[in-house]
């Protein structure tokens, strides 16, 4: 097979793959906290099964990621959804807490599957196709996580449902290796595939993966950046990211304790949340081009995420509960695009690299800390997560009114 098609046909297996990766995440994801409570585990507990992942992530994934480089993309792919297919069959046998964090270790060490796609799409496509091919592996992969959510909460409904849908999950994720096993290119034909390149591309090139990593060149950056400028505004970042972070690590069990809602009900409202998500991320730039100043943009944002979090936290019935989460998507998805401006606007340009290295870096932490911070404030009242969202939210607001982030602002400041 000519090499054109044999990299065509790999470009739309990995985006399949994309699709199966996160359809099967989703399915189980938002039943995983209720089903810990079910067996005894308290919110504090449940927070703490999603601290492990977060942590044992954030420590194998420059791992992984170099390892990637030396054993070969398809073969680092297909161990990691090999191993992720036997984390959500251990799932389908939890029946006691421990056995709930044993099948979190396979998982948290090896679901890099979306991160090593990518780096693979990258290693086949030259420059100019980058960010389409990347983008739309992003998209196909986002309906994924559309569509999970309600499937599964459909199959939890019946009897053993949580089993059912890790059995599933788990399915899904071999299937997924079948598929890449079958019709990725063999190691040999990829190399046929790189001279069919004016050149291959580096998974270095990929800056804001978290696999991107490289402990000398990242620890002497740290030391050469300009910290004091920076900090705030890392803080920043970091404290509105942990913010949606607290307040999405137990949503299921939340509806649950305030609303009595059904795993079918959470399905599709975690549905709704990824469609207006999407439907936001499509007018992005758009509603962008109305400000002139990103750091202003961001500061509105977070006061925004503030007041919305606050009237989730005291809303009274379902509907109004759903109604408010309208908002919240709107400011986390512009955010993470605003704040990501800012910070290069105010970083060195030579430094974008490491720039967006950090960046992740502080939203690895907080997807460490934060369902531990959910669990506990969870333990004292069912609007706990939303509250503590709220006060993280908060303190970015204050920090920013305090320190101005727009460039031009600051240099009048200092």
């Amino acid at each position: 097979m000519a090499a054109p098609m044999i990299r065509k046909n790999a470009i739309i297996v990995i985006y399949i793959s994309g699709f199966l990766d996160l359809f099967g995440v989703s399915m189980i994801l938002p039943l995983i906290t209720s089903h810990a409570r079910d067996l005894g585990a308290s919110p504090t507990v449940s927070g703490i099964l999603g601290s492990v992942y977060g942590a044992l992530q954030l420590f194998t994934s420059p791992l992984v990621g170099q390892w990637s480089d030396v054993a070969g993309r398809r073969f680092a792919l297909l161990v990691c959804l090999f191993m992720s297919a036997g984390g959500y069959s251990i799932f389908a046998m939890a029946t006691s807490v421990s056995l709930m964090f044993i099948a979190r270790l396979p998982l948290g060490i090896f679901k890099h599957s979306q991160n090593i796609s990518k780096a693979y799409l990258a290693d086949i496509i030259t420059d100019s196709e980058q960010a389409a091919v990347i983008g739309n592996f992003n998209a196909v992969s986002s309906v994924g996580f559309i569509v999970g959510p309600v499937v599964g909460g459909h199959v939890a409904e019946r009897k053993g449902g949580f089993y059912l849908v890790a059995l599933l999950a788990g399915l899904i994720f071999f299937i997924n290796f079948v598929l890449v096993w079958l019709i990725v290119p063999t190691e040999k034909a990829h190399h046929e595939m790189k001279k069919s390149l004016a050149s291959s591309t580096s998974l270095k090139a990929l800056q804001s993966d978290e696999i991107n990593f490289n402990s000398k060149t990242f620890w002497q950056a740290a030391k050469d950046m300009n910290w004091k400028d920076l900090w705030d505004l890392y803080f920043i970042k970091f404290l509105l990211g942990a913010s949606v972070i607290i307040y999405r690590s137990n949503f299921s069990l939340v509806l649950v304790q305030k609303f009595e809602t059904s795993p079918i009900t959470n399905g599709y409202i975690i549905s709704f949340n990824g469609i207006v998500s999407a439907f936001v991320g499509l007018f992005t730039g758009y509603i962008s081009s109305y400000y002139t100043s990103n750091a202003k943009l961001v500061l509105h944002l977070a006061i925004m995420q503030v007041f919305t979090m606050i009237s989730l936290s005291v809303s009274p019935s379902l509907w109004l509960y759903t109604l408010f989460l309208v908002p919240l998507c709107f400011a986390t998805t512009i955010t993470r695009v605003a704040a990501t401006k800012l910070m290069l606007e105010r970083g060195n340009k030579k430094d974008i690299g490491i720039l967006m290295g950090f960046q992740q870096s502080c939203m690895s932490v907080a997807r460490m800390l934060a369902p531990l911070v959910a669990g506990i404030s969870q333990e004292v009242t069912s609007s706990g997560p939303s509250i503590m969202g709220a006060g993280f939210s908060l303190a970015a607001v204050i920090i920013m009114c305090w320190r101005p982030q727009d460039p031009r602002e600051r240099k009048k400041y200092e």
